[in-house]
C-alpha cells in the first residue's frame, strides 16, 4: 500500500514539472512611454518570445522624451536586422522570463 502511494506521489511530481510558473512578458495595449510600459502579463502556453516594438523616437535635437514602445508576448517573433538601416519600427524579440523590460 505505501508503495502505491509512492508511486502515485512520484507520478504527480514527473507530471507537474513542465507547469510551474507561466512565460512572463512587460506588455502595453498601446503604444506607451518605455518607462511606463511595465504591465506584467501571463503570456499563453504557446508563446515563445517577449516582444518589443519601437514605435516612435525623437529625432530632433533636444532629446526630451522618452521613446514610445509596444510590448507584448508573441507566439513568434522576428527581430529587426540590427544592420538594416532606417527600419520604420525596429522589432527586438528575447526568449526568457521578463526579459523585456
Amino acid at each position: 500500500m505505501a508503495s502505491c502511494w509512492a508511486v502515485q506521489l512520484l507520478l504527480m511530481a514527473a507530471w507537474s514539472v513542465g507547469y510551474g510558473e507561466a512565460f512572463r512578458c512587460y506588455t502595453c495595449e498601446h503604444p506607451t512611454a518605455i518607462s511606463s510600459c511595465k504591465n506584467i502579463t501571463y503570456c499563453k502556453p504557446e508563446d515563445t518570445a517577449c516582444k518589443t516594438e519601437l514605435v516612435t523616437v525623437e529625432s530632433e535635437f533636444p532629446f526630451n522624451q522618452s521613446p514610445v514602445v509596444s510590448r507584448s508576448c508573441s507566439t513568434s517573433c522576428i527581430a529587426t536586422d540590427p544592420d538594416s538601416i532606417g527600419a520604420a519600427h525596429p522589432i527586438f524579440c528575447c526568449f526568457r522570463d521578463l526579459c523585456n523590460s
